[in-house]
């Protein structure tokens, strides 16, 4: 059927009437009540769980984010968030296009506020929670402190408290007399790394990351997954019992041998968690730090006593710079390798993935003894016999001890 000329000029109008009607629609919905304002503004905009999308773009046309809250929803809808919007913060600008708008919406929420803090390798527990008071504003030793001593008097893994690996022992299953306070339970279980937690992140969580890193970092030790959960043995390696006998620098000259006692070494995990610490505190050389642990070892499956000057360092309550005097290897303290046998009760400090590593592949080394290079570039002189050793201290001594 023919339309007539009238019904063509009828149909153009009404036509150009819906047009009109609908730009009149469009210019409304977008400015009407619209007050001026300064685009490119930036904006954080929080998704609630649940929000709909109705309600999000009724936000963000009122902080002129978006020109239209409906043309908002139906975009939003068309790429599928009314059931894929993400509860979170997000960053908008003012005067973004619908497509802007939605495109920020479906790349997801921000992640959120981070705190990085970082604890070194070879600190006590007393020496890291000082450091993390200097790197957290809303939390101090005390705040960390509570947390430990909380999970002390609470004895076990419960929960709420902070969680420890079980083949750690509980203090009452530590040398020496209940709440000694030379011991410090929880020594060498913050392991020392850079982190990143949320900058809401509790005391408890804090430290729960550290002693879940150190479980992290032993996982990747290929020798380390032998049997982690052995309790310490009641004549094992673990010392901290003074014996009262008098002590000499210098080594008796018949004292080593010229073969590695390596292989005839056994500790559970925890002893060789103190290994590494002696390793850390002994040396920053990478290259020999499984040296290290073979001597340190060959002394061990000897009966030899350690003799370790980082051990009174700790005693003393001192940093890794602390001299030590003659005098000072005769303090009685559960941790003086010169006064005790075998290793030390507890770590001496945090060790790093390196030292752990060490700790559980000690060097088949023919070493007794060992100290520092007279050149005094932290490198170590190792020595077979007593003999040999008394040639090199006395050398590190002519050097002036690296002062």
């Amino acid at each position: 059927m023919r339309l007539s000329r009238g019904s063509k000029w009828f149909l153009a109008f009404f036509l150009l009437f819906v047009a009109a009607g609908a730009a009149g629609v469009y210019w409304l919905d977008t400015n009407l009540f619209r007050e001026d304002f300064e685009a490119g503004v930036p904006v954080e905009y929080e998704v609630g769980r649940g929000q709909t999308l109705r309600s999000v773009g009724e936000d963000l046309a009122e902080l002129n984010v978006i020109g239209s809250a409906v043309r908002f929803r139906l975009t939003a809808d068309e790429e599928g968030l009314a059931t894929g919007l993400q509860p979170g913060l997000f960053e908008f600008e003012t005067g973004m296009s619908i497509d802007e708008a939605v495109e920020v919406l479906a790349a997801g929420p921000l992640s959120p506020p981070q705190i990085r803090f970082t604890v070194q390798e070879g600190l006590t527990v007393e020496q890291t929670l000082a450091r993390l008071d200097d790197q957290f504003a809303a939390h101090g030793v005390d705040d960390f402190r509570a947390v430990l001593n909380e999970r002390l008097q609470v004895g076990e893994n419960a929960p709420g408290t902070l969680q420890i690996p079980e083949w750690v022992p509980e203090p009452s299953e530590l040398p020496g007399p209940d709440n000694d306070p030379d011991i410090e339970p929880f020594e060498g279980l913050l392991f020392p790394e850079t982190y990143d937690v949320p900058d809401d992140a509790t005391p408890l969580q804090v430290l729960q990351r550290m002693v879940e890193q150190l479980g992290r970092t032993l996982d990747g030790i290929p020798e380390a997954t032998d049997d982690p959960g052995a309790p310490p043995p009641e004549n094992g390696a673990l010392g901290g019992e003074d014996t009262g006998e008098p002590v000499d620098e210098l080594a008796d000259e018949d004292a080593g041998g010229d073969e590695s006692l390596v292989d005839e070494l056994e500790l559970t995990f925890y002893e060789r968690l103190v290994l590494a610490s002696l390793i850390e505190r002994e040396t920053r050389v990478d290259d020999e730090r499984e040296t290290i642990a073979g001597v340190i070892a060959n002394r061990l499956v000897d009966g030899m006593r350690l003799q370790i000057d980082a051990t009174v360092v700790y005693a003393l309550g001192g940093g890794p710079t602390q001299i030590v005097t003659f005098d000072d290897l005769e303090i009685e303290h559960p941790h003086n390798t010169y006064r005790i046998d075998g290793l030390p009760p507890t770590p001496i400090a945090g060790a790093g993935a390196a030292s752990l590593r060490a700790a559980f592949n000690p060097e088949a080394v023919p070493f007794f003894f060992y100290v520092l290079d007279p050149e005094c570039d932290g490198t170590h002189v190792f020595a077979e016999t007593g003999e040999e050793h008394n040639v090199n201290v006395q050398a590190f001594r002519d050097a002036g001890r690296c002062q």
